[in-house]
């Protein structure tokens, strides 16, 4: 395979003249080209009067190592596609199922994986399936109570349901973990383009039905997934553990449990603190959201008389503050809306979401700060959920003590 580094096109171009500007570049005839995949796209919107995508693609053609000596180009090179491969299994024959703890994207994804490998593995959820829970949260922002197991948090999908679903991400993938995942929601039903742009997305809307889709997948290869049942505590016996009790009402048998609570289930890191689980506090980020019109964003990164084509845009935004502590941007929702996060009542948390086509009138971004365990120096572990639940107490009496979304607006 070739790949094809620093192809560049005007925005707006055919998906033919892909194809015919790699032919030039390679100096062959385009019925010569067998193949070609984008492996990469970005807009580059340095220069507002000459907007263009550069794109890497690979070609597969004949005669390539030739082709490519033939070139002596550094942005022509041969490359080898490499794939994702499953852990080999260990020699222990496990007595019981696994048993993966929450449903969002890390739960889901591994209960997936379990399956797949003929694990049958048990998954269970604190929240309801993702039906119940669109229908719950909507009520929720629609301003009845908050439920504090079924919310923007709880709940089949996880946060990441509420939350856009974007999927660009900063950390290194030698063993390709991350295209793997993209690969895995192309298959139940993403838009492919999610495997090669800058920054792709997928949209709540979307993610509601790919959850669905994995989740029914997983049943029928044997695996379980049970709704409305929350880990309430852990068995431990002699070190290890034997079992976890499910909404306080009964123990099922469990040696090897893989937790994907994500960072809300604050409940059940109290259980592993009294249970002697070794933890400690970390660093996090908080902050607040901020909304602009999203017309003012495209125009800010595109310029004046942008192409309509290039659809809602987004940025990105560090600085620091008079103390030298870092500031940033991070989830910036083109086309979206700010929602009520709150799972817990008397508390009021913010999040961002986009549908797929990202159409709505504002953009909005959190803007956070990271702290460290020395802004909240008690002795717990815990410390940091404290101190997380006296920002949120304070922004909901600033928002006039209700869970609705017109809290949001006053705040």
């Amino acid at each position: 395979m070739i790949r094809i580094n620093q192809l560049k096109l005007p925005v707006g171009h055919k998906p033919e003249e892909l194809t015919k500007k790699a032919a030039r570049l390679l100096n062959i005839q385009t019925a010569e080209i067998r193949s070609l995949t984008i492996v990469k796209q970005s807009l580059d919107a340095r220069k507002k009067g000459n907007l263009h995508y550069t794109y890497s693609v690979d070609v597969a053609v004949n005669g390539e190592n030739r082709l490519a000596k033939k070139l002596k180009s550094p942005d022509i090179v041969i490359h080898t596609p490499e794939h994702y491969r499953f852990p080999e299994a260990g020699t222990e024959t496990l007595k019981t199922p696994p048993v993966v703890v929450g449903s969002g994207p890390a739960g889901l994804f591994c209960a997936l994986m379990l399956a797949r490998h003929g694990y049958r593995p048990l998954l269970l959820e604190r929240g309801a399936d993702v039906d119940t829970r669109t229908r719950q949260v909507s009520d929720f922002w629609k301003g009845k109570p908050l439920d504090t197991q079924t919310n923007v948090q709880f709940g089949e999908g996880g946060a990441g349901t509420f939350s856009d679903g974007k999927l660009n991400t900063l950390v290194k993938d030698p063993v390709c973990r991350n295209r793997k995942v993209l690969e895995i929601f192309v298959e139940f039903g993403a838009d492919p383009e999610i495997l090669y742009v800058n920054k792709p997305h997928i949209g709540t809307d979307v993610l509601s039905r790919i959850v669905k889709r994995m989740r029914a997948e997983i049943l029928e290869l044997g695996g379980q997934v049970r709704f409305l049942s929350q880990v309430t505590d852990f068995v431990i016996t002699d070190g290890s553990l034997t079992g976890l009790a499910i909404n306080g009402e009964e123990t099922i048998p469990a040696a090897a449990a893989v937790l994907a609570i994500g960072h809300s289930a604050r409940d059940t890191f109290g259980e592993l603190l009294r249970r002697q689980v070794p933890m400690e506090a970390k660093s996090f980020a908080v902050g607040l959201r901020i909304q602009h019109p999203q017309a003012m964003i495209n125009e800010s990164q595109y310029g004046a008389g942008y192409p309509e084509c290039l659809g809602a845009t987004s940025y990105k935004l560090t600085g620091k503050a008079s103390d030298g502590r870092g500031v940033y941007s991070f989830c910036m929702c083109p086309g979206g809306y700010v929602v009520n996060a709150s799972s817990e009542e008397g508390r009021l948390a913010v999040n961002g979401m986009s549908y797929h086509d990202r159409a709505e009138e504002n953009a909005n971004s959190a803007l956070i700060v990271t702290v460290t365990p020395e802004n909240f120096p008690d002795a717990s572990p815990l410390s940091g959920i404290a101190y997380q639940r006296r920002l949120e107490e304070m922004a909901y009496r600033l928002g006039g003590r209700t869970d609705s979304l017109s809290a949001l607006r006053r705040f």
